[in-house]
């Protein structure tokens, strides 16, 4: 981009950054009235959802990281109004505006004391961040807490952040544009093998920083690529466009949503005849494994993903609670899916026991 261009735009930003964080001191100053106003709240919730925007747009990640962290906090108290906000709280949230304020000064007035100044609050705000995790946790229910958007990006480092910015910022573009170009080729097994082969760095790109959604849709562009019914022309604006976006939702660290289009990709599922009746996973999952290609690897990271196994420990059989809801600490996945509103059924526990069996053969 043309410097002058690049410096107008900054200067826009810094302006417009600079109203959303009065807006937010503001509301943060009055923060239980706020609460009570749900129009108050949608304007401090959008006013850090701008600055975390236009900061991931013009690559000023801890700008980023630090207004999402905010955005988070604002967005679990907007859904809950009812909450009774302390002293604490209102600090802390105050505190993470401050490292807000020092980080813009740093972009609108470069200089080694600034520079110096904002790091220094950055670094000070991990704790911060973390410890306002603990307040409004402690304010709101567990149960709820626990499904807030604040588990997901306030549990990832700022170094990790930085890493994953730095790796889909540059790599992921580069890795299109090689896509791109091969997609203009002839449609050919060798182009396919080819393309599959980009797709195979990119999941690597992935399960490097454990994105499991970017992991799924990378392997669903696969299959679609590996369908010889797609033909090039079919694949090549649905592939690209839908990696694209699920980049750009990596880097403004919001949700990757896997389209329809694609999906409408993927090959019709083959009938099949030789389903044995006692297959119990085949039943718990709704389709047919055949069993050489279930290889130790792929029950791992099926069940790393759905949480069956934690850092490398796996759920014990005796541990599983067969009420309406899954195991503490675990994703509501099909198994446990299956079994709701199945109160201590007998035929839940026997599948159950089978499936951990085939896990305990592949880790054993």
């Amino acid at each position: 981009m043309d410097p002058d261009k690049q410096k107008q735009i900054i200067g826009y930003f810094i302006e417009e950054a600079s109203d959303h964080i009065n807006t937010i001191e503001s509301s943060l100053v009055n923060l239980q009235e706020t609460l009570a106003d749900p129009e108050m709240m949608n304007e401090l919730f959008r006013a850090a959802h701008s600055i975390k925007g236009g900061a991931a747009m013009l690559g000023f990640t801890d700008m980023q990281h630090v207004s999402h962290n905010l955005e988070d906090s604002f967005k679990v108290l907007k859904d809950h109004p009812e909450s009774k906000v302390d002293q604490d709280l209102q600090s802390l949230l105050l505190y993470g505006l401050d490292t807000l304020k020092e980080l813009l000064q740093q972009i609108q007035a470069p200089s080694e004391s600034n520079d110096q100044i904002a790091q220094e609050a950055l670094a000070n705000s991990e704790p911060l961040f973390a410890q306002l995790k603990n307040q409004i946790s402690a304010l709101i229910p567990a149960a709820i807490a626990l499904t807030s958007p604040l588990t997901t990006s306030m549990d990832k480092s700022l170094e990790e952040i930085r890493a994953i910015a730095m790796v889909f910022r540059t790599d992921v573009p580069t890795k299109l544009r090689e896509m791109l170009q091969i997609f203009k080729q002839p449609d050919r097994p060798t182009h396919r093998q080819q393309i599959q082969a980009i797709c195979d760095q990119l999941e690597q790109m992935g399960e490097q920083f454990e994105l499991g959604v970017w992991c799924d849709l990378i392997q669903m562009a696969k299959i679609a690529i590996a369908n010889s019914n797609n033909s090039f022309r079919t694949l090549a604006p649905i592939v690209i466009k839908e990696i694209k976006q699920a980049q750009e939702s990596i880097l403004g660290q919001q949700p990757i949503a896997i389209s329809m289009q694609l999906k409408a990709l993927m090959p019709l599922p083959e009938a099949s005849t030789n389903i044995q009746s006692d297959d119990e996973v085949s039943n718990i999952f709704g389709v047919f494994i055949p069993e050489s290609k279930v290889s130790n690897s792929t029950v791992q990271r099926l069940s790393d993903r759905l949480q069956w196994r934690v850092n490398g420990s796996w759920l014990n059989v005796s541990n599983i609670n067969y009420s309406n809801s899954a195991p503490e600490g675990h994703l509501p996945a099909p198994i446990w899916l299956k079994g709701w509103n199945q109160n201590n059924s007998e035929k839940l526990q026997e599948q159950v026991q089978k499936l951990m069996a085939k896990i305990d053969q592949c880790v054993n």
